[in-house]
C-alpha cells in the first residue's frame, strides 16, 4: 500500500503547484447569415463584408517576441448547416510557396498552411483541427491530450475548402458542416484558435491569433480564444453508410501445393448520429487492405516494438480508448485485435459508441468480434468501455473496463478470458505550464492471480526555456493485458518460454533552452537529459539508462543534436542479439554509445534526417547509421529513401559479426489532389524479406475511393537466385459514402433529367 500512496502524494503536489492564472481570453463573435457563400477561395461575397475581421496574429516561432513579417486576417460566418471560415494570408510579392504534396493529411509545419482549432465544449480536453495548404490540400484531425502534443490526423470528416492566390496574399474559404462536428446545442460559447505556417527565405514563421507560449504546440487547447455565437447552432442528426466491394487475387508459395486464389468480399461501415454529441459507428466484415504498410525498423532491443494503428474503424475517436495508461503500460492497444503474431484474423463485426452526455461526461464503448482461425485462435470478443468526467478546465477523471473473452460456438468460454479495469486522472493547469497524470489498474484472468496491479504517476512543467518531467510506473508480474501493450513485463528464459517480471520504472527528463532572439540563424540551443532507473517491487536494482545531449535548432527548423548514452542492462535469461551466432548469459552488461543527429530544413527540394551512433553493445561494439531522405521535385512528385544499417563487431569469436540492413525507397505521385499513386519497397535483412507495396487511390467523391493495391514478398537470402517469391496479392476495392447530402444530390440529378 505504501508503494501506491507516495506516488499519489507526488501527483497532488504537482496539481497544487500548477494553480496558475490563465491568460485573458481572446474573443471573436460570429453571426448568422442568409446570404450565399460561394466556396471559390475568394472571400469577396457580400456576406463576408458583414463579418467582423480579426487580425494581429502573434508570433510563436522562431522568436515569439519579434515582429511578425506577414499578418493574417480571419472572418467567420454560419448558416443553418455550416460554419464558414475565410482568411487572407498576406505575403510579399513573388513569394515562392512551399507545398510538399497534394496528398491529404499533409504536415502543417512543412507547408505554407492555415489551421483552425475548435473546442465546442470549452473544456480544454479535446477538439478538432481543420487545415489547408496554400494549394487547397486538406487535413483534419482530432485534438487529444489537451492538445499539448498537437492533433491526430487519423480522423476523417466531411468538409470543403478552396484557395486562391493574388500578388500579395493567398486566400481561403472553408465550409465545415455542423454534422461533422460534435457539440452541445445548449453551449453558446466555444473555444477557437487560428494558426499559420509561413515559409520565408531564411526562417519558418509560425503565428497564432490567440497567443500560444513558446514551447507549446499551437493546438494547445488552454490557449484557445472564445468563439461567441449570437445563438448556439442547433443539433443536426444525421447518418451515413459506406459499403465496399473488393476482388482479391493472391497466392502463397510457402504453402505446399498452393494455387492462385480469387476471392470476392463485401462489407460496410455505418454511422448513426443520435445527437450533435453522440454517435454510433458500426462495421460489418471490414477489410483494411488499402491502409499503408508499416514502416519497418531494425530492432536490436529485447522488447517488442509497437506500430501505430492505421485501420479506419479504430482511428476515429481513438483517443478515448488508446490514451489509457501510457506508451509503456497500456491496458488497450487496438492492434491486438484482428492479429496473432503475423497472422491476420478476420473481424466479423464491430460497433463503437462515443460522445458526450451532458456538459461534463464522455462515454465510449467499443466491441469487436473476430472469427475463429484454425490452429491459431478461438473466436474472440474484444470489449472496452470508458467513462470520463471533466473536472475544472482541462482536467478529467476517467474509468475503464476491458474484456477479452473466448467463444466456443455461441457460448462464452469460462476458462479463457482476460479483464482489466482502472481509474485515471489527467490534470493541466489553467495556463498550460503544468500537467500531471495518475493511474491505477487491475488485471484478472481465469487463474485469478495475485500481483496483478499497475499504477503510475507523472508530472511535467513546461515553459519557454525549461521543461522538467518526473514519473513512476509500477507493474506487477501478473498484470496481464491481452488487449494491451506492456512489452517490458515479458522475458524469455532458457527453455524458450515467456515469463513475467514485475518492475518499477523511475523516469526523469528535461531540457533548458537558451533563446537567441537576435541571431539570424540559430533559434535556440541548450542541454537535455533523460534518466531511467528500473527496480523490482522489492526495490532491488535491475538496470538504468542515462542520456545527456546538447541541441542546436535553427530558425528554419533544421537542428543538430549531440548525445552520450550510458546504460547497464541486466539479462535475467539467455538472450541472442539478432545477427550474432551465440547467446549472452544472464548478468550485467554495461554499455555506452555516442549519438549525433542532423535534420535539414523541410522547405528545400532535398530534405533529410541523419543519425549516426557508435559504442559498446554487450560484449562487443555496435555502429549504426540511419538516413531518411526526401527529394521533392514539385508538389506532385517526390522520391524518398530510408536507409538503416546496424553493424556488430569486436565480439568474442563464438559470436561472430553481424550486419543488418533496411533499405526503403518510396515513390509518391499525385496526379491531382484526388488521385494518388504510391510505391513503397522495404528490403530487410533482419526479417530476410523484401516487400513491395504499390497502391493507387482515386477519391472520386468525398469519403469515396477506388483502390488498387499490389503486394509482393520475397526471401532476401535467395532473392538473386530465383524462386525467391514468398507470396503476392492484388486487390481492387471500391467504397462509396452515402449520406443525406448524397441522396439530395441524386434527387437533384434525377429531377434535372426529367
Amino acid at each position: 500500500m505504501k508503494q501506491i500512496t507516495w506516488p499519489i502524494l507526488l501527483l497532488i503536489l504537482c496539481i497544487n503547484l500548477g494553480k496558475l492564472n490563465a491568460q485573458l481570453p481572446f474573443a471573436i463573435s460570429i453571426t448568422k447569415t442568409d446570404k450565399n457563400v460561394l466556396l471559390d477561395g475568394i472571400p469577396n461575397e457580400s456576406a463576408w463584408q458583414d463579418a467582423k475581421a480579426v487580425s494581429g496574429f502573434n508570433k510563436n516561432f522562431p522568436h515569439a517576441d519579434t515582429e511578425l513579417k506577414n499578418d493574417t486576417e480571419v472572418r467567420l460566418l454560419y448558416d443553418e448547416n455550416n460554419l464558414y471560415i475565410s482568411a487572407i494570408c498576406y505575403v510579399p510579392e513573388d513569394k515562392k510557396y512551399i507545398i510538399q504534396s497534394l496528398k491529404r493529411d499533409f504536415e502543417f509545419e512543412e507547408n505554407d498552411a492555415f489551421a483552425v482549432f475548435i473546442d465546442p465544449y470549452g473544456d480544454n480536453i479535446s477538439g478538432w483541427s481543420f487545415m489547408t495548404s496554400s494549394s487547397g490540400v486538406q487535413r483534419e484531425g482530432v485534438i487529444e491530450k489537451n492538445g499539448i502534443k498537437g492533433d491526430n490526423a487519423s480522423w476523417n470528416g466531411i468538409w470543403k475548402v478552396a484557395t486562391s492566390k493574388t500578388s500579395n496574399a493567398w486566400t481561403l474559404e472553408m465550409s465545415i458542416p455542423f454534422t461533422t462536428l460534435r457539440y452541445d446545442k445548449n453551449i453558446a460559447n466555444w473555444k477557437i484558435n487560428f494558426a499559420r505556417n509561413d515559409f520565408n527565405e531564411n526562417e519558418n514563421e509560425i503565428s497564432t491569433w490567440a497567443p500560444v507560449p513558446q514551447g507549446n504546440d499551437v493546438a494547445t487547447l488552454v490557449c484557445l480564444g472564445n468563439l461567441e455565437w449570437d445563438e448556439a447552432p442547433q443539433s443536426k442528426i444525421s447518418g451515413s453508410v459506406s459499403p465496399y466491394a473488393l476482388l482479391r487475387v493472391d497466392r502463397n508459395y510457402e504453402e505446399v501445393g498452393s494455387e492462385t486464389k480469387v476471392s470476392p468480399n463485401f462489407g460496410a461501415d455505418a454511422k448513426i448520429t443520435f445527437s450533435s454529441s453522440l454517435n454510433l459507428d458500426i462495421t460489418i466484415n471490414p477489410d483494411f487492405s488499402q491502409v499503408d504498410v508499416d514502416k519497418q525498423v531494425l530492432n536490436l532491443d529485447r522488447f517488442e516494438i509497437s506500430f501505430p494503428e492505421q485501420r479506419p474503424f479504430f482511428l476515429e475517436n481513438s483517443h478515448l480508448f488508446q490514451d489509457l495508461g501510457n506508451s509503456r503500460v497500456s491496458p488497450f492497444f487496438s492492434r491486438r485485435i484482428g492479429s496473432s503474431s503475423d497472422t491476420i484474423i478476420p473481424i466479423l463485426a464491430g460497433l463503437k459508441l462515443s460522445g458526450i452526455i451532458g456538459k461534463k461526461w464522455k462515454v465510449s464503448v467499443l466491441d469487436v468480434q473476430t472469427a475463429k482461425v484454425d490452429n491459431v485462435d478461438d473466436s474472440q470478443n474484444h470489449f472496452i468501455a470508458t467513462l470520463w468526467r471533466t473536472v475544472g478546465k482541462g482536467s478529467s477523471i476517467r474509468s475503464f473496463f476491458t474484456n477479452r473473452q473466448a467463444f466456443e460456438g455461441f457460448k462464452f468460454r469460462k476458462d479463457d478470458y482476460n479483464r482489466t479495469g482502472g481509474v485515471e486522472y489527467n490534470y493541466i493547469s489553467s495556463a498550460g505550464y503544468w500537467t500531471a497524470h495518475g493511474y491505477l489498474h487491475y488485471a484478472r484472468t481465469q487463474e485469478r492471480l495475485k500481483d496483478a496491479f499497475a499504477f503510475g504517476v507523472k508530472g511535467r512543467y513546461n515553459k519557454k526555456s525549461i521543461n522538467i518531467f518526473a514519473g513512476i510506473d509500477a507493474v506487477g508480474e501478473n498484470y496481464i493485458t491481452d488487449m494491451g501493450f506492456v512489452p517490458r513485463l515479458y522475458f524469455q528464459n532458457e527453455e524458450d518460454e515467456w515469463v513475467r517480471k514485475n518492475y518499477i520504472q523511475y523516469r526523469f527528463n528535461g531540457n533548458y533552452w537558451f533563446f537567441t532572439e537576435e541571431h539570424p540563424i540559430v533559434q535556440r540551443t541548450g542541454p537535455h537529459f533523460n534518466f531511467d532507473v528500473f527496480t523490482s517491487k522489492e526495490l532491488n536494482y535491475q538496470e538504468h539508462e542515462f542520456e545527456i545531449g546538447w541541441l542546436v535548432r535553427m530558425n528554419n527548423k533544421s537542428k543538430i543534436d549531440l548525445m552520450y548514452n550510458q546504460s547497464n542492462p541486466i539479462l535475467f535469461y539467455e538472450f541472442q542479439l539478432s545477427g550474432l551466432d551465440s547467446t549472452f548469459l544472464p548478468g550485467n552488461y554495461p554499455q555506452h554509445q555516442f549519438i549525433a543527429t542532423y535534420s535539414t530544413a523541410k522547405n528545400k527540394i532535398f530534405s533529410s534526417d541523419f543519425e549516426i551512433a557508435y559504442g559498446s553493445r554487450f560484449l562487443g561494439k555496435q555502429f549504426s547509421f540511419e538516413s531518411d531522405m526526401n527529394f521533392r521535385f514539385n508538389e506532385k512528385f517526390s522520391l524518398g529513401l530510408f536507409f538503416s544499417q546496424r553493424n556488430l563487431f569486436d565480439f568474442p569469436e563464438e559470436y561472430g559479426v553481424g550486419s543488418l540492413t533496411l533499405l526503403s525507397p518510396k515513390v509518391e505521385f499525385s496526379f491531382t489532389d484526388k488521385i494518388f499513386w504510391t510505391t513503397f519497397l522495404q528490403y530487410n535483412t533482419q526479417k530476410s524479406n523484401f516487400n513491395i507495396n504499390s497502391r493507387f487511390q482515386w477519391r472520386f467523391q468525398p469519403m469515396s475511393d477506388i483502390f488498387f493495391v499490389v503486394t509482393n514478398n520475397y526471401d532476401t537470402d535467395i532473392i538473386f537466385q530465383g524462386e525467391s517469391i514468398r507470396n503476392w496479392s492484388a486487390v481492387l476495392k471500391i467504397n462509396y459514402w452515402i449520406d443525406a447530402d448524397t441522396i439530395k444530390s441524386w434527387k437533384k440529378k434525377n429531377k434535372s433529367k426529367l
